[in-house]
Protein backbone atom coordinates (compact mmCIF):
# COMPACT_ATOMS: atom_id res chain seq x y z
CA UNK A 1 0.00 0.00 0.00
CA UNK A 2 1.13 3.48 -0.81
CA UNK A 3 1.86 5.79 1.76
CA UNK A 4 -0.20 8.68 2.08
CA UNK A 5 2.44 11.37 0.64
CA UNK A 6 2.50 9.01 -2.32
CA UNK A 7 -1.47 8.82 -2.65
CA UNK A 8 -1.77 12.57 -2.30
CA UNK A 9 0.75 12.90 -5.06
CA UNK A 10 -0.36 10.71 -7.24
CA UNK A 11 -4.39 12.35 -6.68
CA UNK A 12 -2.50 15.95 -7.52
CA UNK A 13 -0.61 14.62 -10.39
CA UNK A 14 -4.02 13.06 -12.50
CA UNK A 15 -6.19 16.59 -11.54
CA UNK A 16 -3.00 18.00 -13.33
CA UNK A 17 -3.87 16.38 -16.20
CA UNK A 18 -7.40 17.48 -16.43
CA UNK A 19 -7.73 20.93 -18.49
CA UNK A 20 -11.18 21.36 -17.12
CA UNK A 21 -9.32 21.64 -13.79
CA UNK A 22 -7.11 23.91 -11.80
CA UNK A 23 -4.75 22.04 -10.03
CA UNK A 24 -3.57 24.88 -7.88
CA UNK A 25 -7.46 25.37 -6.78
CA UNK A 26 -8.28 21.65 -5.37
CA UNK A 27 -6.67 20.96 -2.09
CA UNK A 28 -5.50 17.48 -1.60
CA UNK A 29 -5.01 15.61 1.76
CA UNK A 30 -4.74 11.82 2.36
CA UNK A 31 -4.26 9.35 5.20
CA UNK A 32 -4.60 5.35 5.22
CA UNK A 33 -6.68 5.37 1.80
CA UNK A 34 -8.77 8.53 2.71
CA UNK A 35 -8.50 11.07 0.32
CA UNK A 36 -10.08 14.71 1.02
CA UNK A 37 -10.51 17.10 -1.84
CA UNK A 38 -10.75 20.88 -0.14
CA UNK A 39 -11.01 24.53 -1.70
CA UNK A 40 -13.43 26.07 -4.06
CA UNK A 41 -14.07 25.52 -7.76
CA UNK A 42 -16.62 27.32 -10.22
CA UNK A 43 -18.76 24.61 -10.85
CA UNK A 44 -20.72 21.59 -10.32
CA UNK A 45 -18.86 19.46 -12.98
CA UNK A 46 -15.69 20.75 -11.91
CA UNK A 47 -16.10 19.49 -8.63
CA UNK A 48 -17.57 15.75 -9.99
CA UNK A 49 -15.04 15.58 -12.00
CA UNK A 50 -12.32 16.14 -9.42
CA UNK A 51 -13.68 13.55 -7.27
CA UNK A 52 -13.60 11.25 -9.71
CA UNK A 53 -10.33 11.42 -10.69
CA UNK A 54 -9.72 10.64 -7.40
CA UNK A 55 -11.54 7.71 -6.80
CA UNK A 56 -10.12 6.41 -9.82
CA UNK A 57 -6.43 6.93 -8.45
CA UNK A 58 -5.28 3.23 -7.54
CA UNK A 59 -5.15 2.86 -3.57
CA UNK A 60 -7.81 4.97 -2.59
CA UNK A 61 -10.73 3.44 -1.32
CA UNK A 62 -12.78 6.19 -0.24
CA UNK A 63 -13.36 10.37 -1.16
CA UNK A 64 -14.27 13.04 0.69
CA UNK A 65 -15.31 15.65 -1.83
CA UNK A 66 -16.19 18.72 -0.06
CA UNK A 67 -15.63 21.03 -2.44
CA UNK A 68 -17.42 23.88 -2.49
CA UNK A 69 -19.22 25.79 -5.60
CA UNK A 70 -18.33 29.12 -5.92
CA UNK A 71 -21.58 31.56 -6.02
CA UNK A 72 -19.44 34.10 -7.96
CA UNK A 73 -19.44 32.90 -11.30
CA UNK A 74 -23.45 32.19 -11.24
Amino acid sequence: MKNNSELQIDVQNAIKWKPLLNAAEIGVTAKDGIVSLTSSVSSWHKKEEAGRIAWNTLGIWRVNNDLALDHRYF
